[in-house]
């Protein structure tokens, strides 16, 4: 798995049998099970990097107490109240986001697809998710439709400007690289 702060030089990688990868001087240790960064041991070469580190491993520890908070309260009363109903569909709701987003953009069989079938697919997977989840933790009222169809359509909306946002950057990004290519190409001849 990729691990942020791994950069030691290509020959340090090659030493501890990794790969290098292009992406901000990650990279990706083979044959190992590492959870991104947190048990891999590496030193952070900059104050951001460990600080990038730090907020994703206390994040992960707070959402860990949270779901056990929730949990633990659970059992003691004998069910989910309306707040822990609440507290675990948001959660569940920022994990499956990430959790699609990877898979959907970042995963080698998904990376086939057309940019627009990514969009489709975690737009409408994301979509089935947060319905659930709004179900599940009380978000809109059960007997109000018309806040269903406004979930619906500003979920929509926030996909579509979000989805042209990226698709301009993406295009942007790839126009300079290809200028960056043609001038290393002429430069060459």
């Amino acid at each position: 798995m990729a691990r942020l702060g791994a950069g030691r030089g290509a020959r340090g990688d090659a030493e501890r049998g990794c790969d290098a990868s292009a992406a901000h001087g990650r990279a990706v240790r083979q044959g190992d099970d590492l959870v991104y960064g947190v048990f891999d041991g590496e030193e952070h070469e900059t104050v951001g990097r460990a600080m990038a580190m730090g907020a994703f491993v206390g994040s992960a520890w707070a959402v860990a107490a949270v779901v056990v908070w929730a949990v633990a309260g659970a059992v003691a009363r004998g069910g989910l109240d309306g707040t822990a109903r609440w507290v675990l569909s948001v959660v569940v709701a920022m994990l499956a986001g990430g959790i699609l987003q990877q898979l959907w953009f970042n995963f080698r069989a998904t990376a086939r697809l057309s940019y627009a079938g990514r969009i489709a697919g975690f737009g409408l997977t994301y979509f089935a998710i947060l319905a659930g989840c709004a179900a599940l933790g009380s978000w809109l009222p059960a007997g109000n439709p018309w806040a269903w169809v406004s979930f619906a359509v500003l979920y929509l909306m926030v996909l579509a400007a979000l989805t042209i946002v990226f698709t301009v950057a993406f295009r942007r990004r790839s126009e300079e690289y290809q200028r960056v290519l043609d001038g290393f190409r002429s430069r060459r001849r």
